[in-house]
């Protein structure tokens, strides 16, 4: 397990809206704990495969006490277990948790009486079961019928002990979760862990969390917040990753993130969730996986796309029982990227189908009359609700929420750039495999870019506009999304206007990442609302200025892939917005509170949301391609670092078709690259890069 890894502790982690619920850290691959009360064991919020709000898995409780949560208690949250320590009525207690990838819970507890009487522990598993008794949970969602069976340790016999006066005794707890049909397995699991010692038993579990943090990239760098963030975003893609095998999800996949917005009540969670495959986030999730020499998972989550496709072709929102919306993405310009790091081609034969059908298909049915730029009918399905565009024809109304009034359909910038990208992925994989149909994506994108050159882009205000849908007028609202066609590398040395007003005061650069909406907007507001109304709530999706690091990301790729192409002008600009993306990912800028969210104010840095660790940006990806200069391309890379801002940095164990990168750098001395341990380019300060090619090992 890297070093930067097991930095990562935390004291007292817990949810910002709900301080009395501690955060937990390791999931398996279908049980997860969102928020833990301060007890021992595992009470509070436990989830299976989705959202379900399961009060509890088993605790121990000294007989007597009025209820079971030790406010006092300090926990310490790490990636692969937390701690907990408490002191008070006439005990001492010392419990570490974990939970293993196959999906078994286990509380490895030492209990001392610091009283001068007996003190009895109680254990209570859920619903009251009995050791080895299949419990049944109550109905949830999705169809799943959830199923559970704990054990105790055998000093417990009959569910209690009794510590005598200063007696010192450690226990271990251990509850097997799984599904209704799998009672079998779930025993299995079970008598597997106390066929061990229980520190053995316990050492085993987090074994099977910490391995997959084995033989990661190492980063150092002088900024100890860069340098903290990218391990911080290796433990957002492992708490996110799932292996559901359930219902429709039939693949490991990732989820976009493991909380979601409604009271946390008990077995009844309502509300949106993201618990699920969403195709809109899974790009940006493999942009970052792919770096960390984790081609099977890769693959995994690409297959898990597959599992999503609707009754038209296209990948759609999936969860064990149920196929949702389809939100635009660039999945098959994703596919594209990973076949840059790893080769493989066989994998992208199988799937490259599934990913042609689901491009045809979202292209054939949303494109204009008279052109391919795509039109986007609900704007919640760019993942950007409330972008302020839709209602500009009709002159921003006082009220947009339950009504059509004043709402219109749009050519999307966003929508057409992310179909440009998928049409250009394809082409190369299909040039790639053999396949017939690179001649028809080839045309498709280029189609694409003439008509986003030409229709879009409004050389007077230096900016592309979303289009309505019917007339082509602009709608002249400037959104985050008119860097989308710097970021796909479609424009021309004209277009650089737009990344100076990306980074203008006057429009996008508001003090926190970027605005989702420039400020001359009549109804910008950095923190959400529409004109004083905030009918989604305080912490509801708006994007009419709060800043999202789901474009931030984007924005700072577009902005450093210009300045590689131009003279390398824009590289303190992105170091220090790339500052600012990083600050998000520290709650109150502590450096020992990492806790990404969904969503900022865009002038303070505030959060606005409390989606704990969200897997919807990338960020790893920047840091390797940008700010290490790691290019990927055909044969090979291009190895072109910016000028970030850092003073010093190192990056190792990066893999590349199978050989290993490692970039060196000094503000003094310059750039040192090696290739399988050889150096290959060594550059002086302002010096410049070239290409460097690489045969598949």
């Amino acid at each position: 397990m890297t070093k930067g890894i097991r930095e990562l502790e935390i004291h007292n982690r817990y949810l910002r809206k709900r301080p009395d619920l501690v955060l937990f850290g390791p999931a398996g691959e279908r049980l997860w704990a969102d928020a833990l009360m301060r007890a021992p064991g595992f009470m509070g919020c436990v989830d299976f495969i989705h959202k379900m709000n399961f009060p509890l898995l088993f605790t121990v409780r000294i007989r007597g006490s009025r209820d079971w949560d030790m406010p006092s208690a300090a926990c310490l949250w790490r990636p692969w277990e937390g701690e907990l320590k408490y002191e008070g009525a006439g005990v001492r207690l010392s419990e570490k948790k974990t939970i293993s990838r196959d999906d078994v819970a286990l509380s490895l507890q030492t209990w001392e009486n610091t009283s001068d009487r007996p003190v009895t522990l109680e254990l209570l598993f859920a619903g009251g079961a009995k050791q080895g008794e299949i419990y049944r949970f109550p109905a949830c969602t999705h169809g799943l019928n959830v199923i559970m069976a704990g054990r105790e340790d055998k000093a417990f016999s009959g569910g209690e002990y009794a510590l005598k006066p200063g007696e010192k005794r450690q226990f271990l707890f251990a509850a097997a979760v799984g599904l209704s049909g799998e009672e079998d397995g779930v025993l299995a699991r079970l008598e597997g862990v106390f066929a061990l010692p229980a520190q053995e038993a316990y050492s085993k579990a987090v074994a099977s969390q910490t391995k997959w943090y084995e033989g990661l990239p190492e980063f150092e760098c002088s900024d100890p917040f860069i340098q903290r963030c990218f391990y911080y975003r290796m433990y957002i893609l492992r708490s996110n990753m799932a292996k559901p095998d359930a219902g429709l999800l039939r693949h490991q996949t990732l989820y976009e993130g493991r909380s979601h917005r409604a009271a946390k009540t008990p077995c009844a969670p309502k509300g949106w969730e993201f618990s699920r495959l969403i195709p809109l986030s899974v790009p940006h999730a493999i942009k970052d996986l792919m770096w960390l020499d984790k081609q099977e998972d890769c693959r995994q989550t690409f297959w898990s796309l597959t599992d999503s496709v609707n009754e038209y072709g296209a990948f759609s929102v999936c969860a064990a029982d149920e196929k949702g919306k389809e939100y635009t993405n660039y999945a098959a310009w994703a596919l594209y990227n990973y076949h840059l790091v790893y080769g493989d081609t066989e994998f992208i034969r199988k799937v490259l189908p599934a990913f042609k059908r689901d491009t045809l298909s979202v292209f054939g049915r949303h494109k204009g009359e008279n052109d391919s730029l795509q039109i986007c009918y609900a704007h919640q399905l760019t993942g950007k609700e409330y972008q302020p565009g839709y209602w500009y024809f009709g002159g921003f109304p006082d009220r947009v929420k339950g009504t059509k009034d004043g709402y219109t359909p749009l050519k999307r910038v966003d929508s057409s750039v992310y179909m440009y990208l998928n049409c250009l992925g394809l082409t190369r994989l299909c040039e790639k495999t053999g396949d017939a149909d690179a001649q028809t994506f080839a045309r498709m994108a280029e189609d694409i870019k003439t008509q986003v050159l030409s229709k879009m882009w409004d050389e007077k205000d230096g900016c592309f506009y979303d289009l309505h849908y019917l007339t082509e007028e602009k709608a002249r609202v400037k959104h985050i999304v008119s860097v989308y066609p710097l970021w796909a590398d479609m424009t021309e040395e004209r277009h650089l206007s737009q990344l100076y007003r990306l980074f203008s005061p006057d429009n996008f650069l508001a003090g926190s990442g970027f605005a989702s909406t420039a400020k001359d907007c009549p109804v910008y507001s950095p923190c959400g609302g529409w004109k004083g109304d905030y009918f989604k709530g305080r912490d509801g999706c708006m994007w009419n200025g709060p800043s999202w690091p789901y474009t931030t990301c984007i924005a700072l790729d577009a902005a450093a892939s210009q300045s590689e192409k131009h003279g390398h002008s824009f590289d303190l600009l992105f170091g220090g917005i790339f500052k600012q993306y990083t600050m998000q990912h520290f709650r109150g800028g502590d450096i020992n509170q990492p806790y990404l969210v969904e969503f900022y104010d865009a002038e303070t840095g505030e959060p606005l949301s409390d989606e704990t660790d969200y897997n919807h940006s990338f960020y790893i990806d920047l840091v390797i391609r940008h700010i290490a200069g790691i290019q990927p391309r055909e044969g090979g890379f291009v190895f072109s670092p910016l000028e970030a801002g850092l003073e010093h940095f190192s990056l190792k164990g990066i893999k590349l078709l199978g050989h290993t990168l490692e970039v060196e750098y000094s503000a003094r001395t310059g750039h040192i690259l090696r290739v399988d341990g050889e150096e290959t380019i060594r550059l002086g300060p302002g010096e410049r890069g070239g290409f460097v090619p690489l045969e598949a090992s």
